[in-house]
């Protein structure tokens, strides 16, 4: 009775190892096999031959004259790079691939379900390069996805250039947060976060219809706190807080 036991146990154990081990062993094995193939695009000398195993990496359904035009810019900085080490890694929770541009709701052509993490003896701590892949749907092999787009507001204007620069003058780096507000050329509204990143300053740069407003707050003890907005070149505003002063704020 106890030997039935025992066995019945153990076969159970291994049925729930391999239900839980079988996908993960899988996705292992899909994510050496696709290594594999960009190391080998990478060793390639001739630049030709270099380029057509980075595009055959590439899924390249449901392109257009414009997102051709972004793939061969993608395809030439594959080929260009020098960052060839390879690696991998997840998706963060919130990680979101859309973006309207000029009235086009541009995404990827494949759901991402990581990052490819390329990287350079030669960089500096921190420094990658990072690309998202996905499932390729008729080999079902990883592969990179291509960016397509939809239009979504055929009367958009044309976007602006929005550059937002939050700085925190203080040793130690001062720590801040906020957000400011883009209308996108769909007329929806992205919240921009900013924070300081651990070294007490960010650059965002993306393009927008305007923006409707900004917050920021020095979450130290002191320290000067600085935010610069810059549309299309010029500077719509620049403003310090000195401490005690905590926030600064933008509304049109």
């Amino acid at each position: 009775m106890h030997k039935t036991i025992l066995v019945a146990s153990w076969l159970l154990a291994f049925v729930l190892v391999a239900a839980l081990s079988g996908p993960a062993l899988a996705d292992e094995a899909r994510r050496a096999a696709f290594k594999t193939r960009l190391e080998a695009a990478f060793a390639e000398t001739d630049e030709s031959a270099r380029r057509a195993a980075f595009n055959a990496l590439i899924f390249k359904s449901g392109l257009d004259a414009e997102t051709t035009r972004l793939h061969q810019r993608s395809l030439d900085r594959f080929v260009s790079t020098d960052r060839n080490e390879v690696a991998f890694a997840a998706l963060p929770a919130d990680a979101d691939f859309e973006h309207i541009v000029d009235g086009y709701a541009y995404r990827p052509n494949l759901d991402p379900v990581g990052y490819v993490v390329l990287t350079s003896p030669d960089d500096l701590p921190g420094n990658s390069t990072r690309i998202p892949y996905g499932v390729h749907p008729d080999t079902g092999a990883y592969a990179f996805p291509s960016t397509v787009r939809t239009l979504v507001n055929p009367n958009a204007a044309p976007d602006k250039q929005i550059q937002m620069i939050a700085i925190g003058m203080a040793h130690p780096p001062l720590e801040f947060e906020g957000w400011c507000d883009i209308l996108l050329s769909d007329d929806t509204t992205r919240r921009v976060i900013l924070d300081d990143q651990g070294v007490g300053n960010q650059t965002r740069i993306l393009r927008g219809q305007a923006i409707q407003g900004c917050e920021l707050t020095n979450m130290s003890a002191s320290g000067t706190l600085g935010l610069k907005l810059i549309i299309n070149g010029e500077t719509i505003f620049d403003a310090r807080a000195e401490s005690p002063q905590s926030t600064l704020s933008f509304r049109p």
